[in-house]
């Protein structure tokens, strides 16, 4: 009996230690939570209303409600933290909302498909166009497929019998569709690629007279060795399809042309427009072209200028803003051991008023939430924080690196998220590969630690860039960089394989077969950049 006294004194002494309504969410209590839901704002009468989905002796409908708004609220936030997937609250809110027969419960239900429950429930609530969409788009084609009428919406069937691997059975559908919107031959065109049938895909492809046709006829004509059809194609088509020709042009030898293609995809805004730019500067300097070399320079944008000397302009200042009002409340919370809560009253500032974030983002920061703020303030110089300062300046001095290089890239691989999981199985704040981990590991001398600590995490991403670059010691200065920034993502097998096959640094980045490396790169570099003309 004490010791239970004694805990509901330290209780009953840390909610007095939280400013209201926090100090009611502490101490708890249906009649006190459901006064803070009805009538408090901001984050606290949220999560109280979440706190009493679960009281049956409350009105279903005012249940349904709390956790429509709490489910929507975390939808929208996208927090990077976990408890704080919508998809979970989404699985309550959906259920109470059909047993209050409230209109939005088809709206909760479809946010949890494919899976069979939120189908059946989709199948009981609506019925015609409304289902059909809903269904194509939270991708439950088999459900689709069967509730569709002969005949009806031949786009939905074809794209649904396609994402299926269904291609044979989607051609009569796609030409049905076809026959309306010739946006259906482009899906007829990949069917038939996908069944072989190369020429047949051809003469579809070429009924929809649009850029991503072209590049798809490119595409295919390129793969059957008809180089200068796809060429022609390519030209009249997409960013993706002029990168595609400047390279054939390249290996024909046909260096003038592609130097001209280069600099025309180097004026727009695609991804490909910074990788055009460097080469075009490169391969003018190579034909002694002076006017288009001082052309592609100038519009080098972007990291990969610092490849040629040229140093990107430094990102945007963010407005200047006076510290937000919540801030007294936010520090309140952290005193009080509640940082999670806290966390929620400027995710909730944020998204109630989202151009508040200039006085938002530093208390993001402050919170941990490095990811989230990042995002808010993108591409000011307020998106480029100095996370974990002590330990990145600390270790890169310790291995002989730049801490702003190190910097940027766990900007990149990140956002400094130090519980980041890739889809591909990558961890933490620097996005290892467990075997890429222990590997680090024994070069440390050491058992694997966990990938997931923050300062772990940057002591190995130091320690393995710095062995990265000791590997690319054929190159210096900021071409040694580039070596080791691409195998940081490409691994360094396929970094310098890739080098000696296509002859140097410079053509590897042109003409390696992964697009992924390349863009990395680039964000890397520009990163670099920003921290290096960041104070």
């Amino acid at each position: 009996m004490r010791w239970l006294l004694l805990l509901l004194l330290l209780a009953a002494c840390r909610a007095q230690g939280l400013p209201e309504p926090y100090a009611t969410l502490e101490r708890g209590g249906k009649e006190a939570l459901r006064q803070v839901a009805l009538e408090a704002q901001g984050y606290a009468g949220l999560l109280a209303g979440w706190l009493l989905v679960g009281e049956e002796d409350l009105p279903l409908a005012e249940r349904a409600e709390y956790a429509w708004r709490y489910a929507l609220f975390l939808e929208e936030v996208r927090a990077f933290e976990p408890g704080w997937e919508a998809e979970a609250a989404w699985r309550v809110a959906a259920p109470l909302l059909e047993a209050a027969e409230d209109a939005r419960a088809f709206s909760a239900w479809a946010r949890l498909l494919p899976e069979e429950e939120a189908v059946q429930a989709l199948l009981r609530l609506g019925q015609g166009e409304r289902l059909w969409e809903a269904l194509f788009r939270g991708r439950a084609y088999e459900p689709l497929l069967k509730a569709l009428p002969e005949g009806e919406r031949p786009d939905l069937r074809a794209q649904a019998l396609y994402r299926l691997g269904r291609y044979e059975e989607a051609l009569p559908h796609y030409r049905a569709w076809a026959e309306a919107d010739p946006r259906g031959y482009l899906g007829l065109g990949y069917a038939l690629w996908r069944l072989g049938r190369r020429e047949e895909a051809l003469q579809a492809f070429a009924r929809y007279d649009h850029p991503e046709s072209r590049l798809a006829q490119g595409r295919l004509l390129e793969g059957m060795g008809r180089v200068e059809e796809a060429l022609a194609r390519y030209l009249a088509s997409t960013p993706e399809g002029l990168w595609r020709a400047t390279a054939l042009l390249e290996r024909l030898g046909r260096k003038e042309e592609a130097l001209g293609v280069y600099l025309r995809l180097a004026q727009g805004e695609s991804p490909y427009a910074d990788d055009a730019a460097l080469r075009a500067y490169l391969l003018a300097g190579e034909l002694g072209n002076g006017e288009a070399r001082q052309e592609a320079y100038a519009r080098l944008e972007g990291g990969l200028g610092l490849l040629v000397g040229k140093r990107p302009s430094p990102p945007p200042q963010a407005l200047e803003a006076p510290p937000a009002p919540l801030t007294p409340l936010v520090e309140a919370l952290v005193r009080a051991g509640k940082a999670a809560w806290a966390r929620g009253e400027v995710r909730y500032a944020l998204w109630r008023r989202p151009k508040d974030w200039p006085a938002l983002v530093p208390l993001l920061y402050r919170l941990g939430a490095y990811r989230e703020g990042i995002r808010a303030a993108w591409p000011t110089a307020l998106a480029y924080p100095r996370a974990y300062r002590e330990w990145v300046e600390g270790y890169a001095g310790k291995e002989g690196l730049d801490p702003d290089l190190l910097f940027a890239l766990l900007h990149v691989e990140s956002r400094f998220d130090p519980k980041a999981v890739s889809p591909t199985g990558a961890l933490g704040l620097a996005q290892f590969l467990r075997s890429t981990w222990a590997d680090v590991a024994r070069m440390l001398g050491e058992p694997p630690a966990d990938p997931f600590d923050p300062e772990s995490a940057i002591r190995y991403a130091a320690r393995y860039l710095r062995w990265l670059m000791e590997r690319c010691a054929a190159f210096s200065g900021v071409e040694r960089l580039a070596c080791a920034v691409t195998a940081y993502n490409g691994g360094i097998g396929y970094t310098l394989r890739g080098i000696a096959r296509e002859g140097g640094l410079y053509a590897f980045l042109r003409f390696q077969e992964r697009d992924e490396p390349r863009e990395y790169l680039a964000k890397v570099l520009s990163a670099y950049a920003a921290y290096k003309a960041i104070p």
